[in-house]
């Protein structure tokens, strides 16, 4: 999935770090520029995540923060400061992480992670199944989804098959890539479900005993994939 972000915080050098760090962590961001609270009050976008200094001018970050609360936004705050005094007040606003600046990069990339797992932990997608039947499912509760005819089987951690008439390219567009990889034309498997990787080419998901076929030009770059996301999440899982 594409995350949508702002960065808010009056001096330039700091969201210049913030989207630098963003974008060495993830290609997958949308990132809008704010320099200021009002700036980010009157920005009609919508975001998943927000870093947001808390000491700005005019508007600061908490006031700024509890009004985007009161307006709906139940999104990630990680607030920026150089200062603990304000914490209280940060909690207040169900503030995701505290930040001080400078900004230390193992800290930053530690706090983004666990708000990509929180944000893909609440994430859903709504099916239609064949039967008529509407559900809403998260998208850590998806193993695999394995394309036939005009149609996408989605499997779910429980066993239950999602018989949907929708292709595997239009199930690939809502899911996005970060946690899920395209292994063959007829298959998109979750890097969470991963429980083994054979050397002739299969891939084997937690709880199915069929392995599925790897196509032979994946077979490098989904490994590779699978263990860049292990070292990535790994304190998160």
């Amino acid at each position: 999935m594409t995350y949508k972000i702002a960065v808010c915080d009056d001096e330039q050098i700091f969201v210049d770090d913030v989207v630098k760090k963003l974008k060495e962590q993830s290609e997958q961001c949308e990132i809008s520029e704010y320099i200021s609270g009002e700036d980010l009050l009157n920005s009609p976008l919508e975001f998943d995540m927000i870093f947001l200094d808390i000491e700005m001018t005019g508007i600061n970050g908490i006031n700024a923060a509890f009004t985007l609360r009161e307006r709906g936004f139940d999104g990630m705050i990680i607030f920026l400061t150089s200062h603990t005094e304000f914490m209280p007040d940060a909690f207040k606003v169900k503030a995701f992480r505290f930040l001080d600046k400078p900004l230390d990069s193992e800290k930053f990339n530690e706090a983004f992670s666990e708000a990509k797992k929180e944000i893909m932990n609440t994430e859903h997608i709504l099916l239609s199944d064949r039967n008529g039947k509407t559900v809403y499912l998260k998208l850590t509760d998806i193993v695999y989804l394995e394309a036939y005819g005009d149609g996408t089987y989605i499997y779910g951690k429980t066993g239950i098959v999602y018989d949907t008439d929708k292709p595997l390219k239009y199930w690939k567009e809502q899911i996005g890539s970060e946690h899920f990889y395209q292994i063959h034309k007829s298959f998109i498997v979750s890097y969470l479900y991963v429980s083994d990787i054979s050397k002739d080419g299969q891939v084997v998901m937690k709880g199915f005993k069929q392995p599925l076929d790897i196509s032979r030009r994946n077979v490098v770059p989904f490994r590779n994939g699978f263990f860049d996301y292990i070292r990535k999440y790994a304190r998160i899982m």
